[in-house]
């Protein structure tokens, strides 16, 4: 299941973070500003516990995912795909044109994933990350699902 997360849930949001990034993830600290942010969006997928989160921004048109993390212990599920069906229908709602998101070079797994699901690379980040590492700008146009529901 699906649902939107509060600030009740930083614990198991951060415990998240702690599985799925061994270095450079989120602090509680974040997460909670993020939590509060009215312009972005948190939710979990649970299903005994916190299996999965997502973390988006609504910038005016577009919809920015910020974070997608699936526990490793149930990660090629469909528990990301869920989520990223979730973001695209928020998308959708929003009416926005397009989604995006950047993935570090480094995290094949992660483009294969993306790309998949539609996404295209329009850019190399030069040093996009704050410890040097490039990352990918990605997205996926949502004109024709808004066009064709």
């Amino acid at each position: 299941m699906i649902r939107s997360a509060g600030v009740g849930d930083l614990d198991a949001l951060y415990q998240l973070e702690i599985l799925c990034f061994a270095e450079r993830r989120f602090q509680p600290q974040h997460l909670m500003y993020i939590l509060r942010n009215p312009r972005a969006s948190t939710f979990v997928y649970e299903n005994g516990g916190v299996l999965g989160s997502l973390t988006l921004q609504d910038e005016d048109g577009v919809v920015r995912i910020l974070s997608v993390a699936v526990h490793p212990a149930y990660r090629r599920r469909g528990i990301g795909r869920t989520l990223m069906t979730t973001a695209e229908e928020i998308a959708r709602r929003f009416g926005a044109r397009e989604v995006r998101l950047e993935a570090s070079t480094k995290n094949e797994d992660a483009v294969a994933f993306y790309r998949d699901l539609g996404y295209e690379i329009v850019d190399t980040l030069r040093k996009y990350y704050s410890w040097g590492d490039d990352a990918y700008a990605m997205r996926k146009s949502m004109l024709a699902a808004i066009r064709n529901p």
